[in-house]
C-alpha cells in the first residue's frame, strides 16, 4: 500500500491513521493524505490525534508530520486526521493554474523564454521563475493571461494518475498537456 495517499485522492479532508512512529514532534503516519513539502509547493497543516500538523516534510522513504507539541499518542495508535482543508484547495487550485500559465508562456514565448524554477506554492500565491534574453513583450504576456482566463472559464478537465511503472511519480494531464507533478489538483480548471 503506498504511503502517500494524497495522489489517489487530494480532496480527503479528514481521515483516521496508524501512528508508526514518534520521535518528539515528528510523527510518521502508516499512510497519509497530508501533503509534504516539496516541488515547490508548501507542506500541509492540520490535526493528529488533536495536536497541531505545523509541517509536513519528506525523507528516507516516510512522510514526516512536524508536531506543534509532544503527542500523548503512541505508536500503533489510531489517531483522528484533518487537514486545514482551506489551505489545501487553495494550493491546489493555484498549482494547476501555474502548469497553464507554464504551457502558455512557452507556447506563446517560445524559445526567448527560458523556466527557470518551479519556484514557491503556498495558500497565498504561486511564484514560478521565468527568464527572458530581452525586454518583456507586455503583448504577449497580456496574451498569457487572456488564453489562461479562457481556459479555466472552460473548465477544462485536470486527470491526475500514478505512473504505471512507478506508484510514487504522479502524471497531471490537461487535454495535450502532461507532465510529470506530484502536488496536489483540483479535478477542472474552473475551480
Amino acid at each position: 500500500m503506498p504511503v502517500n495517499l494524497y495522489f489517489d485522492d487530494p480532496y480527503v479532508q479528514e481521515f483516521s491513521g496508524k501512528v508508526a512512529s514518534i520521535d518528539g514532534v515528528n510523527v510518521v503516519l502508516a499512510a497519509t493524505y497530508f501533503f509534504p513539502q516539496g516541488g515547490g509547493q508548501t507542506g500541509d497543516s492540520g490535526t493528529i490525534g488533536g495536536v497541531k500538523v505545523v509541517n509536513v516534510v519528506g525523507g528516507s522513504g516516510s512522510i514526516v508530520h512536524v508536531l506543534e507539541a509532544v503527542p500523548s499518542f503512541k505508536k500503533g495508535d489510531t489517531v483522528a486526521c484533518a487537514i486545514d482543508w482551506e489551505k489545501r484547495y487553495r494550493k491546489m487550485r493555484l498549482h494547476s493554474a501555474s502548469h497553464v500559465v507554464y504551457y502558455l508562456m512557452r507556447d506563446v514565448f517560445g524559445d526567448a523564454c527560458t523556466i527557470a524554477s518551479s519556484g514557491l506554492l503556498d495558500e497565498h500565491k504561486e511564484r514560478s521563475d521565468y527568464l527572458f534574453d530581452g525586454p518583456l513583450d507586455r503583448a504577449k504576456l497580456k496574451e498569457v493571461e487572456d488564453r489562461a482566463n479562457a481556459i479555466i472559464a472552460e473548465g477544462r478537465e485536470i486527470k491526475t494518475y500514478r505512473d504505471a511503472a512507478d506508484e510514487n511519480v504522479l502524471w497531471w494531464e490537461m487535454g495535450a498537456w502532461k507532465m510529470q507533478c506530484c502536488g496536489t489538483h483540483p479535478k477542472n480548471a474552473k475551480e
